[in-house]
C-alpha cells in the first residue's frame, strides 16, 4: 500500500489496526494505574508492575492488582454466556496475604512482594462497588476512571481491608460477607490458627478434613498429605 492509498483508506474510515489498538489499551491502563498509585503511595503502598503491596503489620500484606482483559485469539474466542471478550477492559483485584501461612505452604519460596494470586483472601473492587462482577472499560476518560478506582479503594476497599487487617480479624471474619470465599478458605483459617494455637488449629483442621466429600479430585488426599507433612494429627470420622 502506497502513501496515498494509506491516506485515502484513513479518510474512508478504515478501522484502526489491532496492533495500534493493543498499544493504546496498554498505554491507557498504564496511565490509570500510575494515577491510582500516585494517590496510594503516600499511604505506604509500593509498586511492581501492575501490583501494589503494603505491609500493615508484621507478616500481613495488602495487595492491589490491575488485571487487563486478555487479547482475544481466534475468530470464535467470544462465546456468549460462556466466555466474554474482556479485551479493552480491566479489573482491580484486592487481596490480603498472611506471610506465615504462605511460607508454611511454600517453604522453598522466598518472597517479600506478593501477587494477588498469592493471597488467601481475595475480592474484586468492582464487586464491592457494584455488587456484581465488574470490569472497567478502558476509554478516553482515563482520568475519570482513575478517580473512581482511587475513591473506591479508599472507601469500600479500605473498609474491606480493615476487616482482615490482623490474624484475629481474619479468623473472626472469614466466611461471613463480604469475606465469603471458597470452602478452601476454612483450611487457611485452620492453618492460621494452628500456627498460633496447635490444639485449636488441629481441631479446625480435622473439621475441614472430615467435611471434604470423597471425590475423584484428590483434594482429601492432598489435605491428608499436608497434615502428615506438618505433623498435624488427623482424626477421621
Amino acid at each position: 500500500m502506497g502513501l496515498f492509498d494509506f491516506l485515502k483508506s484513513k479518510e474512508a474510515g478504515e478501522p484502526t489496526p489491532p496492533e495500534t489498538k493493543k498499544i493504546s489499551v496498554k498505554a491507557s491502563l498504564d496511565q490509570i494505574e500510575n494515577s491510582v498509585f500516585t494517590t496510594l503511595k503516600p499511604l505506604g503502598f509500593k509498586k511492581k508492575g501492575r501490583t501494589f503491596n503494603r505491609q500493615i503489620e508484621k507478616g500481613i500484606f495488602q495487595v492491589i492488582n490491575f488485571q487487563a482483559g486478555p487479547y482475544p485469539i481466534g475468530q470464535h474466542y467470544e462465546v456468549p454466556g460462556l466466555r466474554e471478550n474482556l479485551y479493552g477492559k480491566f479489573a482491580a483485584n484486592l487481596g490480603v496475604c498472611v506471610h506465615d501461612l504462605y511460607k508454611l505452604l511454600h517453604p522453598t519460596t522466598s518472597k517479600t512482594f506478593y501477587k494477588d494470586y498469592d493471597c488467601q483472601m481475595r475480592i474484586r473492587l468492582g464487586t464491592l462497588l457494584k455488587g456484581r462482577e465488574y470490569w472497567w472499560t478502558i476509554a478516553n476518560n482515563v482520568d475519570d476512571i482513575a478517580e473512581e478506582v482511587s475513591k473506591g479503594i479508599l472507601t469500600v476497599g479500605n473498609k474491606w481491608f480493615e476487616g482482615v487487617d490482623s490474624k484475629e480479624k481474619i479468623i473472626e471474619n472469614f466466611g461471613t460477607p463480604p469475606y465469603t470465599f471458597t470452602r478452601r478458605a476454612k483450611l487457611d483459617v485452620a492453618l492460621i490458627v494452628w500456627l498460633e494455637d496447635k490444639e485449636r488449629g488441629t481441631k479446625l483442621f480435622n473439621n475441614y478434613l472430615n467435611a471434604i466429600p470423597n471425590s475423584k479430585n484428590g483434594h482429601k488426599e492432598y489435605v491428608e498429605g499436608l497434615a502428615k507433612e506438618l505433623g498435624i494429627e488427623t482424626k477421621l470420622d
